[in-house]
């Protein structure tokens, strides 16, 4: 049997507090981040392995409704699991604002659901006292048929029955607790919730969504041909690589050419090449320069890398991914330098029907003057008399998309033959010359008219708000769609959390079904927990705002994204651009982490084919009628 171990963290109560450190005047509560749902698991009930990079996997939600801009952050502390009769699992908590106590849930243990330890269902409140309460405990009692639920309070220990969570019977104090507690793990910082013994196909599964991926091996090579046949390049297999969830990836392999021509197929016989598997490894970073929000577009077999500018529509240019650091940046389209208009933002050359369109923003130098514009070719995206002025994204009644806001990041996709637009769109709720109120950064979705993607054809629909701590911290930010295919799931990463501390950005995922109402946000699934933060890769700090390619040689799926790398001295380098192998998991998740190491280990790079030559096969002639 496997332990799982469920956790919260404890460390500064800020990232970055004060002014002497990478963000002056910045300061986010790590409480968002460390007060939330943690997991490990051991196989041999000592030594735990935290899932997730020892992040949380499962958060608050926060409070819309209180009537606050942006809403009310809300975190988790003490939580509990345990093991309903029909073999799901529960989870019990208490829920608490940050740092300080949630006023709308004063004496109660918040309750989920889960059917794998992975996503988690919110069932209810359950008040167990009229005061404040810590340590929530819960087991089913079958003797009773009833759970049994202890709870601490400023006035002592108390226990309770309950047979459907909705009230509590039998309550009286005690001495001392019956529930038995974790008293280590070896992961530091953690404050200790329990354990609960699970099945290996439990744990697997849990690995295979929270766990880290690795190659673990590569399958064995042969290769079967008849006599007189000629074997090239083009006859070869791919290196099928294994990896520790239960998927593979196809490397090509360079084979010992001078070894191939020796064998002689005109004659039976066993024979053996070897090669070495071929990786292809981006370094990061990727440009030297800074810069932020990259996009890349392949349009006529030419790549066009864009990013953020300040004034201008610019692009580098390259036949090949590789060529791009050293191709110099071509301004397309740029202001007049009288003109008070900058601010051109998270630029994407996205392709409709043929015609390249830059998606981007313009504003006034101040930020929250931002509007999302799109900009349309007439011919080579190259040559900057070929670009149109940016037209203004407007509703489908010709009205301003955000006129008490601002709206930024804007992405393009076609899915069934129907063509959408999604974005970040903030309002606010107050703006006067000396004072502005900003609502939360939220995604929104609409269609569009392809031959005027500057004009939407339905009305926008807000599908997600900054839900959970991981993307509301410091700022409650969601923003930078992009979309990414796989079979029938459509997945679009989101970026999240602040902009200002940008260590403390990250990736999260939304996902959907291709022939869903794309327009409905039931149909979007919002993962509770990021899938790729500073503490995935060791130096890349708040990776963000990405796009996708697909690399025309092996037809692999590419993030393309930017990262904060740090100095020896912990200063921060300024946001630079990289580029990963999108990993497809056993579980038809991508996997945004697979750095060299994990995507092929060094021990399995050199390969072996074995080639057997045989005599075609005969078969007896068919019986005359």
């Amino acid at each position: 049997m496997v332990s799982a171990l469920v956790y919260t963290r404890k460390g500064e109560k800020y990232y970055y507090s004060g002014n002497d450190g990478n963000y002056p005047g910045l300061r986010a509560e790590n409480c968002d981040v460390f007060d939330a749902l943690h997991l490990a698991l051991s196989r041999d009930g000592k030594n735990f392995v935290p899932m997730r990079n020892n992040t949380g996997i499962l958060f608050a939600k926060a409070d819309f409704l209180s009537g606050v801009p942006g809403g009310i952050t809300r975190t988790l502390i003490d939580p509990w699991v345990f093991r309903h009769p029909d073999g799901s699992f529960g989870l019990c908590a208490v829920r608490r604002g940050q740092n300080c106590p949630d006023p709308t849930s004063t004496g109660c243990m918040v309750l989920f659901r889960s059917d794998n330890l992975v996503t988690y269902q919110e069932v209810r409140l359950l008040k167990l006292a009229d005061q404040e309460i810590r340590h929530p405990k819960c087991r089913f009692q079958e003797d009773r048929n009833m759970y049994c639920i202890e709870w601490e309070t400023k006035e002592g220990l108390y226990r309770g029955f309950t047979r459907h969570f909705l009230d509590l019977s039998d309550i009286t104090p005690l001495d001392a607790p019956s529930f038995e507690s974790v008293k280590d793990c070896g992961i530091v910082d953690a404050v200790l919730g329990n354990t609960i013994e699970i099945s290996e196909e439990e744990a697997k599964i849990i690995e295979g969504y929270l766990g880290e991926i690795s190659n673990i091996g590569v399958e064995p090579l042969y290769l079967e041909v008849e006599t007189g046949a000629t074997i090239d390049l083009a006859n070869l297999p791919k290196a099928i690589c294994r990896y520790n969830d239960g998927s593979s990836h196809k490397k090509a392999v360079r084979w010992d050419m001078d070894a191939l021509s020796g064998i002689d197929t005109a004659k039976p016989g066993e024979y053996e090449i070897h090669g070495e598997i071929q990786q292809t490894d981006y370094p990061f970073p990727f440009l030297s320069d800074h810069i932020s929000d990259p996009c890349i577009c392949n349009y006529h077999g030419r790549y066009f890398l864009s990013a953020s500018g300040q004034h201008s529509v610019t692009f580098r240019i390259s036949d090949t991914l590789k060529g791009l650091p050293m191709a110099k940046p071509i301004t397309v389209y740029s202001f007049p330098e009288s003109d008070t208009h900058a601010n051109i933002w998270a630029q994407e050359m996205h392709v409709i029907n043929g015609v390249p369109y830059v998606f981007t923003t313009v504003g006034e130098r101040e930020w929250y003057t931002v509007r999302s514009h799109v900009l349309r070719c007439n011919g080579d995206p190259a040559n900057k008399n070929d670009w149109e002025a940016p037209r203004p994204v407007c509703k489908p009644d010709g009205t301003e998309l955000e006129p008490d806001g601002i709206s930024l990041d804007m992405t393009y996709f076609c899915v069934g033959g129907v063509h959408y637009v999604m974005w970040s769109n903030r309002k606010f709720p107050k703006r006067t010359k000396t004072e502005i109120v900003a609502d939360s950064a939220d995604i929104y979705i609409a269609t569009i008219d392809p031959a005027q993607p500057w004009q939407l054809t339905t009305n926008p629909v807000c599908i997600l708000r900054p839900m959970y701590g991981w993307d509301r911290y410091e700022t409650p930010v969601d923003e930078g769609p992009y979309l990414l295919r796989h079979g029938n799931d459509l997945f679009v990463t989101i970026s999240g959390s602040s902009t200002g501390l940008a260590d403390l950005y990250c990736i999260g995922l939304l996902h959907a079904k291709q022939d869903a109402n794309l327009l409905s946000p039931e149909s979007w699934e919002w993962l509770p927990y990021p899938i790729l933060t500073k503490e995935s890769i060791p130096g890349e700090y708040g990776p963000g705002h990405n796009c996708f390619i697909r690399d025309q040689e092996s037809g692999d799926d590419l993030l393309v994204y930017h990262a904060v790398p740090h100095a020896k001295d912990g200063k921060t380098l300024g946001r630079h651009m990289g580029i990963r192998r999108v990993h497809w998991a056993a579980n038809g998740y991508p996997y945004l982490e697979m750095t060299k190491e994990r995507d092929l280990n060094p021990a399995y790079k050199n390969v072996t084919l074995k080639i057997s030559v045989r005599r075609p096969s005969t078969k007896n002639p068919a019986a005359p009628l």
